[in-house]
């Protein structure tokens, strides 16, 4: 899985401003992609030089069965490896530019990591 340039500089934003690891916010953007969607994500994410390579091991065991199941229950339909990877995929991007609307329309007195539940 590759994330889209303008993905990686979003997770990066949101790194920052979680003050957290990489995986973490991943998990976080996956979350928030799942939890704002109604159906598959429509949206295309592609474009950009410098994607990113979203390790497998990230998102592993009991986590990945959950995410798995959350998918499967989003789209309405089974999923073999290929295109589970690729929604969760499409969930991550779509969480990190709901996570970057989120950040950018705080106020300044905000804490974002309220913000974001």
């Amino acid at each position: 899985m590759s994330l889209s340039e303008e993905g990686k500089i979003i997770l990066d934003r949101i790194v920052d401003s979680l003050e957290c690891e990489r995986p973490m916010a991943v998990k976080i953007a996956l979350a928030k992609g799942i939890s704002s969607s109604e159906g598959p994500v429509s949206e295309q994410y592609t474009g950009g030089k410098n994607k990113w390579t979203i390790p497998d091991n990230i998102i592993k065991d009991k986590e990945f069965l959950l995410f798995k199941h959350l998918i499967i229950n989003e789209v309405n339909e089974p999923l073999n490896d290929d295109d589970l990877h690729k929604h969760m995929l499409a969930f991550i991007e779509k969480g990190l530019r709901n996570l970057k609307e989120d950040l950018e329309n705080k106020t300044s007195m905000e804490d974002f990591r309220l913000r974001i539940i």
